[in-house]
């Protein structure tokens, strides 16, 4: 990293913080880590003695502060908290005249914000643990009649403990991200590539029969019809958290600082 590198502003020190942190440090994406916020203090200096400075001086801060000091804001928190985070982003990159970036990774959160597309920041949604988005972008350019999501998860990735393939619910977008906050964020952002979340179908299945989250989305349209799965490895240090989550936000990141745009 360089002081010409963009700034990070980074809130939320779990797993795919800390697999952001290790991405900065490690020189696979070019940005320099200016603040860092976290519910809990022990973790940021915990980070510090961890990385033994390969993160650079950056400040340990609040929403508001972090999101006063960097070009690129990324939210590794809650759910609960990108209202706060997205406001906060608004009113720090008005206040310098610059347009900044916010990356939301819990992205159900943003179902609380309004007007995602007025002024402001450009706010990111990753891919998280699904793919497929840019084609549902496309074919709603054309439109969609039908986009189906099937989420089946382990028992125990939900907290359960049912021996048999259990349907857990079968609703729309917006309804499942209110009942299964943590598990579908994926969900939400399939619905904004689409048809939207009142529109979007989901169904959560509990299966004991298999060891990976899979998501199976369907999607019909004028132009067509894509169908595809996904089946996940959890992250290693954390097993409720899809490693390829992790991975989407540090590739979104790189994708910001690139000259070749795919997708």
């Amino acid at each position: 990293m360089s002081s010409s590198s963009p700034r990070l502003g980074l809130i939320g020190a779990g797993s795919i913080g800390r697999r952001i942190l290790q991405a900065v440090a490690s020189k696979e994406i070019d940005y320099r880590l200016s603040a860092l916020c976290d519910s809990k203090p022990e973790s940021i200096e915990k980070l510090r003695a961890d990385y033994e400075g390969r993160l650079g001086d950056f400040a340990a801060s609040d929403i508001e502060g972090t999101a006063a000091d960097c070009d690129v804001l990324v939210e590794a928190a809650s759910g609960k908290a990108v209202a706060q985070i997205v406001a906060a982003a608004r009113a720090s990159f008005a206040q310098r005249g610059t347009p900044g970036h916010v990356l939301i990774m819990s992205i159900g959160g943003l179902l609380e914000v309004e007007q995602l597309d007025g002024p402001g920041p450009v706010i990111h949604v990753p891919s998280g643990a699904l793919g497929g988005l840019d084609a549902i972008q496309a074919l709603a350019l054309a439109g969609l009649d039908e986009v189906m999501l099937t989420t089946s998860k382990p028992p125990a990735g939900l907290g359960l403990d049912v021996k048999e393939y259990t349907v857990l619910f079968e609703g729309s977008a917006r309804e499942v991200i209110a009942q299964y906050p943590k598990n579908v964020n994926v969900a939400v952002a399939l619905s904004f590539a689409g048809i939207g979340p009142d529109r979007t179908r989901v169904r959560l299945v509990a299966d004991p029969g298999i060891s990976r989250n899979t998501h199976h989305v369907v999607a019909r349209g004028a132009a067509g019809e894509v169908e595809f799965t996904s089946r996940n490895l959890p992250f290693p240090e954390n097993p409720a958290t899809s490693y390829l989550a992790a991975l989407s936000a540090v590739s979104l990141l790189r994708k910001l600082s690139s000259r070749l745009q795919v997708g």
